[in-house]
């Protein structure tokens, strides 16, 4: 159990995600809110799940409101180079967009000499996830994405982190 383990997360997380929106689809991502939390689980209209495994364990959650995804959704996809009227293709660009930002957090954490990898998106919309708090710490990071001028709203973003408290014990993945 390692809560500065956790804080070089929770810092690296806070420097990653709004440079990859500004620079990957031209949004700006101002927190709104960061804490520990103690829910027992949670649930997003859109929710995307990455977990991570190696020197630390745990998963990274990618939760949205069908607003906020309908205004992100053409941007992603137009960084990825990709038709978003395909609907056949949605879900795919949320998945590969978390993965992008998971990547770009664990490779930050692999600079900073963590052996650590992701695994593969799971698509948990609409899905109660249960949380077990014997196992996880968990984090909340509230975003308020907006254009890049700041002028015009496209919603609240939240990146919920779990972070297992005794990685080493013999236990499967995430």
């Amino acid at each position: 159990m390692d809560p500065i383990l956790d804080e070089k997360f929770i810092l690296t997380i806070s420097q990653v995600f709004p440079d990859f929106m500004r620079n990957s689809i031209q949004i700006l991502a101002d927190r709104e809110a960061y804490g520990p939390s103690k829910n027992e689980g949670l649930c997003f209209e859109n929710c995307t799940k990455v977990g991570f495994y190696g020197e630390v364990r745990g998963a990274m959650f990618l939760g949205m409101d069908g607003y906020t995804k309908l205004k992100l959704l053409p941007r992603i996809a137009r960084s990825f180079g990709i038709d978003p009227t395909t609907r056949s293709h949605s879900s795919s660009i949320v998945l590969e967009f978390a993965n992008q930002i998971s990547a770009g957090l664990i490779n930050e954490m692999k600079q900073g000499r963590f052996e650590i990898d992701i695994e593969p998106p799971e698509n948990l919309n609409n899905k109660l996830i249960s949380i077990d708090l014997k196992i996880y710490r968990q984090y909340i990071l509230i975003y308020n994405l907006s254009d890049k001028r700041g002028s015009s709203s496209l919603g609240r973003l939240s990146l919920i982190l779990l972070m297992e408290k005794y990685p080493n014990a013999d236990k499967k993945k995430t």
